[in-house]
C-alpha cells in the first residue's frame, strides 16, 4: 500500500492485519485509500476470513490503531414490535436478526417487572427455544406472540441466536406492556432505571458478532480518535 499525505505533510504508512497476519492484495482482498479512510473489501466471504483486523498507521508523530473482529456469527436482534400491546393478556413480540448462514436456534427470555410507586423487583425468566424458518434473506425475522401475560404489567425480554458458527451477543433488554399499563410521566424514570445486569440470566455466552465484507476506517492525524464504519457486502 502506498504511503499518503495527511494534516501538515506528515507521511503516513497504513498496514492492515488479520490477527497477527500482515495483509496483502489477493484476487479476494483489496485496500483502498480515500483522503483520510482506508478501506479493506474481503469478497466471497470464507471461514477462513473469520478473525480480528486492525488497521495501523504510522508517521513521525507516532502510531495510531483500531480493531475489529470479522465473524459468522449472527448480529445482536433488533426489536421491531411497538411496546403497547392491544392485548390484556398477550404481546406479539417481532425482531430481526442478521445472519449470512441460516439460523439454526433461536431463544427468547421474558419476563415481568413487579413495581409499584417506591420500588421494582424483576420476576423469573422464562425461556423459550425458537426453531426459525430460513428463507434466501440476509435479515431473518421472526414474532413470537406471548400468552398468558398479566394484564397492566410491564415485561422485558431479550434474543439470542444460534447459526453453524456459534451464539451470537445476547440483544439489549427491550420493555414492553400489557393493555393497561400506558405509564405516566413520573413513571418513566421507575421504567427507564430496569436492572440491566444479564449476568444471572439462564444463557449462554457469546463474543460479539459482526459478519461484514467491508471495514472502513477513519484516519486523522496520528493521535486523534479513530472511528469506523463496517457493512456486508454480496459482491
Amino acid at each position: 500500500m502506498e504511503p499518503m499525505l495527511v494534516g501538515f505533510l506528515q507521511l503516513m504508512q497504513v498496514m492492515w492485519y488479520q490477527d497477527s497476519l500482515l495483509l496483502d492484495p489477493t484476487e479476494r482482498r483489496s485496500m483502498e485509500t480515500r483522503g483520510n479512510k482506508h478501506t479493506l473489501t474481503i469478497r466471497q466471504v470464507q471461514s477462513s476470513d473469520f478473525g480480528n483486523y486492525s488497521c495501523v498507521a504510522d508517521n513521525s508523530l507516532g502510531r495510531a490503531k483500531k480493531y475489529m473482529e470479522l465473524s459468522g456469527r449472527p448480529s445482536p436482534a433488533e426489536f421491531r414490535s411497538a411496546p403497547f400491546s392491544r392485548s390484556w393478556d398477550s404481546y406479539n413480540l417481532t425482531w430481526g436478526v442478521e445472519s449470512y448462514p441460516p439460523l439454526e436456534e433461536v431463544r427468547l427470555l421474558y419476563r415481568k417487572l413487579n413495581m409499584n410507586e417506591t420500588y421494582q423487583k424483576p420476576g423469573k425468566w422464562h425461556d423459550v427455544i425458537l426453531q426459525p424458518q430460513n428463507g434466501e434473506t440476509f435479515t431473518h425475522v421472526m414474532s413470537y406472540n406471548i400468552r398468558g401475560l398479566d394484564h397492566g404489567s410491564v415485561f422485558e425480554a431479550i434474543i439470542q441466536a444460534k447459526n453453524r458458527y456459534g451464539w451470537n451477543e445476547v440483544s439489549d433488554l427491550y420493555q414492553f406492556y400489557t393493555r393497561g399499563a400506558e405509564p405516566e410521566m413520573e413513571d418513566m424514570e421507575l421504567i427507564a432505571s430496569s436492572d440491566t445486569n444479564l449476568s444471572s440470566l439462564p444463557c449462554r455466552t457469546a463474543l460479539a458478532a459482526i459478519l461484514a465484507a467491508i471495514l472502513v476506517f477513519c484516519l486523522g492525524e496520528v493521535g486523534d480518535p479513530l472511528s469506523f464504519v463496517a457493512r456486508p457486502t454480496t459482491d
